[in-house]
């Protein structure tokens, strides 16, 4: 699937979400800053995400990303992201401006960050790893 049919198939399902019109959804969109979505929207979000595309979002589907690149490395101390976490998530999510990856950055602040997207990218990567699952078999 392209981006854009991902992304066509997954406005309806953030629109359920957030009650967001679906022409006022954009790749861009910060899922709570721009869109209102709480992190309980996230989880429903994700649940509507698994549904529709067939693909299994883990509940720290980044975190588990940036973790499994810091072998040995520590990821957070005291709440806060370190400075090699914050590295690795800026690769896990490419979609997340920079500048919104800082020191101070805590934990629980992540999800706040997250666009529409993060998750047209992920479905991307989840379907291509799922055809590439069936194709090896």
């Amino acid at each position: 699937m392209t981006e854009l049919e991902i992304f066509e198939r997954l406005r309806p399902l953030v629109k359920e979400v957030t009650g967001v019109p679906v022409e006022r959804i954009h790749m861009e969109h910060v899922l709570m800053e721009n869109l209102g979505a709480e992190s309980l929207d996230l989880l429903d979000l994700s649940f509507l995400i698994e549904e529709r595309f067939g693909i299994t979002i883990g509940s720290h589907e980044f975190e588990d990303q940036a973790k499994a690149r810091l072998p040995g490395g520590v990821y957070e101390k005291e709440g806060f992201l370190t400075p090699e976490a914050l590295v690795e998530l800026r690769r896990a999510l490419p979609e997340i401006p920079p500048a919104r990856l800082v020191p101070g950055l805590r934990k629980l602040e992540l999800p706040s960050l997250l666009t529409v997207s993060v998750f047209v990218h992920l479905i991307q990567r989840k379907l291509a790893e799922k055809t590439r699952m069936v194709t090896d078999a």
